[in-house]
């Protein structure tokens, strides 16, 4: 049970506390979302590379399709909270962090806590820093964060209370990933780890691998070039596919182009049912995934392209729970 929100005033941001925790793929209860707003005009045709984005958005357009997206996810009884509600001390970072929308890239939450990133200089230098304030104020407590300053890492998938996987994207420094396995390894049984190719299209974990239900996910498999599985005592190199299929979960591929399209990344409401863009999957697939009794709630991207993100980059899952 969390505490009710007392809504906050023009000076005071009220800290509350929610119920959090994502272990479980169960029905998506509550996320977080920034929705974005002048940081965007920091963005013109001379620095768009430099602010990692594809091309210089559409502010206008951009700004509604992230509403219609807030809208989508609130009417199928998801509650959003927003950021900014829950900042205050950092505030004034907001107005400069044009890539502060994709929230899901600086944290993962557990039911043991959240697992901070440390955010690749500069184009996202400090969003860490923003949204364990709002975490902070929203009652859930840090499992996980990087002290050190050399060094970068943009994430890692939750698959149960007892797996973590990392795959080390070109947003991960190989020093942080090692100390993240070493650390995490005294909250969760293993980590499964992946060495993927340093290469935009392969920037998070999500663009290659994600569940739609416990026992059936996406994956681009080509991108796993090694595949170890550690343990607080072992490490063993594994197939991929393999192993997840003695897990009991079936893996359908994505083509090259899917990948390429953010195949990989959605957002799943419930088990089996995910939201995604229409335009992500070829319809070979969306045909293996409706024989299998999943569920796509499509949303359509145009001005949202410019940032090379999904809607699971934009969202913060804060809360999970199995009725």
């Amino acid at each position: 049970m969390g505490c009710q929100l007392e809504k906050p005033d023009s000076t005071e941001k009220t800290k509350t506390c929610i119920a959090y925790g994502c272990d479980d793929l169960g029905r998506l209860k509550s996320v977080l979302l920034h929705t974005p707003g002048e940081e965007l005009s920091l963005i013109n045709e001379s620095n768009y590379k430099y602010w990692l984005y594809d091309k210089v958005p559409d502010i206008p357009g951009y700004i509604e399709e992230h509403r219609q997206y807030r809208e989508l996810l609130e009417s199928n009884g998801v509650k959003v909270h927003e950021l900014s509600d829950y900042v205050e001390e950092n505030k004034a970072l907001i107005g400069k962090m044009p890539n502060l929308t994709f929230l899901h890239d600086t944290a993962v939450i557990s039911e043991k806590g959240a697992m901070l990133s440390r955010m690749r200089p500069p184009a996202r230098e400090n969003e860490e820093v923003v949204v364990k304030e709002a975490l902070n104020r929203l009652g859930i407590p840090i499992l996980n964060e990087f002290n050190g300053s050399n060094g970068f890492f943009e994430g890692c998938l939750l698959l149960s209370k007892d797996t973590i996987f990392v795959a080390e994207t070109e947003r991960h420094t190989y020093s942080f990933v090692r100390e993240f396995v070493s650390n995490i390894l005294n909250e969760f049984k293993e980590v499964i780890y992946a060495h993927i190719p340093k290469a935009r299209r392969y920037m998070h974990p999500d663009t290659i691998f994600n569940r739609i239900r416990e026992d059936l996910a996406l994956a681009y498999l080509p991108a796993f070039e090694e595949t170890c599985l550690f343990t607080r005592d072992s490490r063993e190199e594994i197939n991929f596919a393999e192993f997840m299929q003695q897990r009991g979960m079936e893996i359908i591929p994505v083509s090259d182009s899917e990948q390429s399209r953010l195949g990989c990344s959605f957002v799943p409401l419930e088990s089996g049912t995910i939201f995604h863009y229409d335009i992500a999957l070829d319809s070979e697939t969306k045909k293996a995934l409706a024989e299998e009794g999943v569920e796509i709630i499509p949303f359509h991207p145009e001005a949202l392209r410019a940032g090379g993100g999904s809607l699971r980059c934009h969202t913060l899952r804060l809360c999970r729970r199995k009725d």
